[in-house]
């Protein structure tokens, strides 16, 4: 097979990619990606949760448990009322747990602002410990990702990146997200280069940034940037 033969194929193969992830784009959307990064943290919040749950054992525990069981169903309030009062008198593990289901509830219940305010004061508050504290950072972030700016994005999402947090990979697409949303292209490319570029990105994260990467390539932006 001739250079030009692969040069043409490569070149096609690249289309087809593009076109299948624009349509994934145009089905899904920004908000399907920001949930993906939210689900990951969720699953270390519960996974936090559990091994508190083994370390205290005992009744706040059992209504930590109770409560979970309870907030999804239509006995939610009832599952507010012991989270407020372990937040209120629970051991400390539990207390902010507690204050972490209760901003979730806030978000799922339709009050984004109220749940961001919740999850900013867990993130600044320095008794709560540094990975629980950087979850809140990102729980915070998703849930402005469609009204804040670029600016605020990277002053809520910079310090996990440079600090090379457990969640700077999670941080570092959301703020790649941001850009895009924004319609900063080259910004876009350089947060999911980034991402391509580290070893230890996790594979779904990793596929997911190809995907971002091969959307920016067809923007006009990006068109006239590489121009230059």
């Amino acid at each position: 097979m001739s250079d030009r033969d692969r040069d043409f194929i490569r070149e096609v193969d690249e289309a087809v990619r593009q076109d299948r992830y624009k349509k994934l784009w145009d089905q899904y959307g920004i908000y399907a990606l920001a949930a993906a990064v939210v689900l990951v943290a969720g699953v270390a919040g519960y996974k936090g949760w559990n091994s508190w749950q083994e370390r205290k054992s005992g009744e706040a525990g059992a209504k930590f448990t109770q409560a979970l069981t309870l907030q999804d169903g239509p006995d939610a309030a009832k599952a507010k009322e012991i989270f407020d009062q372990l937040v209120k008198d629970g051991p400390e593990g539990y207390r902010t747990l507690s204050r972490f289901q209760l901003a979730a509830s806030e978000a799922k219940g339709g009050d984004p602002d109220k749940a961001v305010a919740d999850y900013d004061a867990l993130a600044s508050d320095m008794s709560v410990d540094d990975i629980l504290r950087g979850h809140a950072t990102l729980q915070a972030a998703a849930l402005r990702l469609d009204k804040a700016d670029y600016t605020e994005m990277e002053k809520r999402l910079k310090g996990l990146i440079d600090a090379g947090s457990a969640w700077s990979f999670s941080a570092r697409e959301l703020l790649g997200l941001s850009a895009y949303r924004t319609n900063d292209m080259p910004a876009a490319e350089k947060q999911f280069s980034a991402l391509l570029a580290d070893q230890a990105t996790p594979p779904n994260l990793r596929e997911r940034a190809d995907m971002m990467l091969a959307l920016i390539v067809g923007t006009p932006q990006a068109l006239s940037t590489t121009a230059k």
